[in-house]
């Protein structure tokens, strides 16, 4: 095996621990220090780890760092088994599951399950470029998809991220949080929040934030800069008195509760 398969095999087994324990890249780097785009680089396989970072990866994933490096050599086998890169894992790796899948059948099952569900996928992708998301699987793409056809928007071309505009050109920003997980927490905002971030943050037309339980989606609110003055005028002092740029603040629940609902599962 050479270099730049071992780094995409770790990639790989990063980019899949983090959505199985539902986990965004934002969440994700702020755990380990770094940005949500040395999360993507690293996930992609554009960026290769320092001997902390592995470590600190593992404790964020909760796994074993030897799990983190441990590789199939290329050209082990060409059969579906083969194609499966992790050796069957323990329970605690992929939670819910109540026993591990440890027999070749079972793998089997499963891998031609997902052949099937991919095929799916690859439709969703297939809408979701038409709405400017490259990759469903990145940064909450499908729940990102959903607010946008919920909401008749488009991701502002070459733009990234969740900024989003409307038919008259009007910008907004789209963010979701699942509450299963985080019902005490908030909204991430920016990994680099500074004042010119702030300043774009003022002049959008409004803050669209899904609330999600799993993948399903609850409620949407709508909360205009008029509403979020006084938590940037919070994040205004701290920038004034730290001189530098804050790493995610957060807009608490509370808050988002706040503003218009526009809309809700139960009115379905």
């Amino acid at each position: 095996m050479n270099y730049k398969e071992a780094r995409q095999q770790f990639a790989a087994k990063v980019s899949q621990l983090r959505r199985e324990k539902r986990m965004t890249q934002e969440e994700l780097a702020e755990l380990i220090d770094k940005t949500t785009d040395y999360i993507s680089l690293l996930e992609r396989g554009q960026r290769s780890p320092s001997f902390e970072v592995i470590f600190a990866l593992a404790e964020a994933l909760d796994v074993p760092a030897t799990y983190l490096i441990s590789f199939s050599q290329s050209g082990e086998s060409t059969d579906i088994i083969g194609t499966l890169i992790a050796e069957p894992v323990s329970p605690s790796v992929v939670e819910p599951v109540e026993e591990a899948v440890t027999t070749d059948a079972e793998r089997i099952s499963d891998a031609k399950r997902l052949e099937n569900a991919m095929k799916s996928i690859q439709e969703l992708q297939n809408l979701a470029s038409e709405y400017g998301i490259a990759d469903i699987f990145q940064d909450n793409g499908g729940k990102t998809l959903q607010l946008l056809i919920l909401l008749g928007l488009r991701i502002s071309p070459g733009r990234e991220g969740n900024d989003a505009i409307d038919a008259e050109g009007k910008e907004y920003e789209l963010k979701t949080i699942n509450i299963a997980l985080n019902r005490s927490g908030g909204v991430t905002t920016h990994h680099h929040l500074n004042e010119i971030i702030l300043e774009k943050y003022r002049k959008l037309g409004a803050w669209y934030i899904g609330l999600y339980e799993g993948i399903t989606l609850k409620q949407i609110y709508k909360l205009t800069p008029e509403l979020l003055e006084p938590k940037f005028q919070e994040w205004e002092e701290k920038l004034r008195v730290r001189n530098d740029a804050l790493n995610n603040p957060k807009i608490p629940l509370k808050l988002v509760r706040r503003g218009q609902l526009v809309y809700s599962d139960s009115q379905q």
